[in-house]
């Protein structure tokens, strides 16, 4: 950190940190990728500093989101491709959704990629009244990021733990010395601190050493928990050099939490409300047009007849199974697993509490064309 829980200095040195970023600063993957996986994690360990997070996904959900990649047996790096059928998604899987929720806000509408299965899925009424409500949720909520991302001044990285103390207002003050664009802070400047958390300057003042800025600005405003001024002058010596503390003074940047916060937004662009399709719906979704024979019969109508038709098909994999078996696969581990005699199949977890997905018969080819046949 550099002054007060800041940039992280160049390995190579401990004396020139660097200078804050500053406009246009764009809603980049980076970005996005950083303020989903910070939003997720809130949801996944609720605090009593974010109480009125609107985001409806289940901590567990947001948890496998934010898992890192399951077996180290068989990794699966981010290659940037969208194809959306090739089998086993990247981990963690929280940067595919940031860069498909990144190109739904830019294209002001819920996309449904070119040539993917999911875009070959034929939509009934519903569904397209949906949609036409997921867009409307991407044009407001994502012109609301849209906009706060454009009006920020400037763009800074702090590290733990003085960042949750920036969010939980507990530090009010960033303590800096007065070198670069640091020197164009003024009350009111938007400040970006780790691509996810938006502060507001409320007034900048200038001292001749850290020493001094502690005395005044007080230690539990600047470095909560740190015990001494002495202590916290040598935080920044990590970052300064006393030389050139000396010659260029210090900046207190006094900050304020603004209400809306880009997190905000992305918790209610992803609480989409109104769908009570079960797992095993939507996993029927997925296959009723993967068998040109037509197995798994016709998946429309209102979503409790979708729930029925999937709950039909279940039974009747369970009533016809002529093969069942508990195995290892990546990455859900022990599945238990049936199949009937054409070879259509289910799997859930090993306890069978778990439903996972339906299966297709199994071919050589089965994998390179999306299990259609």
């Amino acid at each position: 950190m550099e002054g007060g829980g800041t940039v992280v200095a160049p390995p190579e040195t401990t004396g020139s940190p660097p200078s804050p970023g500053v406009p246009p600063i764009d809603l980049s993957d980076d970005h996005m990728e950083e303020l989903l996986r910070f939003t997720l994690s809130l949801a996944a360990s609720p605090t009593a500093d974010d109480p009125h997070l609107a985001l409806s996904l289940s901590p567990d959900y947001c948890s496998r989101l934010l898992q890192p990649e399951p077996s180290p047996l068989s990794p699966l790096p981010l290659d940037g491709s969208e194809n959306t059928c090739g089998g086993a998604p990247p981990y963690p899987l929280y940067k595919r959704l940031a860069r498909a929720i990144r190109r739904c806000i830019h294209s002001r509408s819920f996309s449904r990629s070119a040539g993917s299965v999911v875009a070959s899925i034929p939509l009934d009424e519903s569904v397209k009244m949906k949609e036409s409500d997921w867009d409307a949720l991407i044009l407001d909520k994502g012109s609301e990021l849209l906009s706060m991302f454009n009006a920020v001044d400037f763009e800074l990285h702090v590290q733990e733990p003085f960042f949750s103390q920036l969010r939980a207002c507990l530090k009010t003050v960033e303590g800096r010395c007065a070198v670069g664009n640091y020197n164009r802070m003024v009350p009111g400047s938007l400040i970006l601190f780790n691509k996810c958390l938006l502060l507001e300057v409320q007034h900048v003042n200038r001292y001749s050493s850290f020493s001094e800025m502690l005395q005044a600005e007080t230690l539990a405003k600047v470095l909560p928990g740190v015990a001494t001024i002495d202590d916290g002058v040598q935080i920044y010596r990590k970052f300064y050099t006393e030389e050139k503390e000396m010659s260029n003074g210090v900046l207190a940047i006094s900050v304020s939490k603004p209400t809306t916060q880009p997190y905000d937004s992305l918790a209610k662009l992803l609480s989409v409300e109104g769908c009570s399709l079960t797992d095993a719906a939507r996993a029927l979704s997925k296959h009723v047009n993967r068998s040109s024979s037509g197995w798994w019969g016709v998946l429309s109508g209102s979503e409790s007849n979708k729930n029925r038709l999937a709950l039909e098909a279940v039974n009747h994999l369970l009533n016809n199974c002529c093969w069942m078996n508990v195995h290892l696969i990546q990455p859900h581990g022990p599945v238990f697993e049936i199949r009937v005699p054409e070879g259509f199949g289910a799997r859930w977890s090993k306890d069978g509490l778990k439903f996972i997905g339906f299966l297709e018969p199994y071919t050589e080819e089965g994998f390179s064309k999306g299990w259609k046949h």
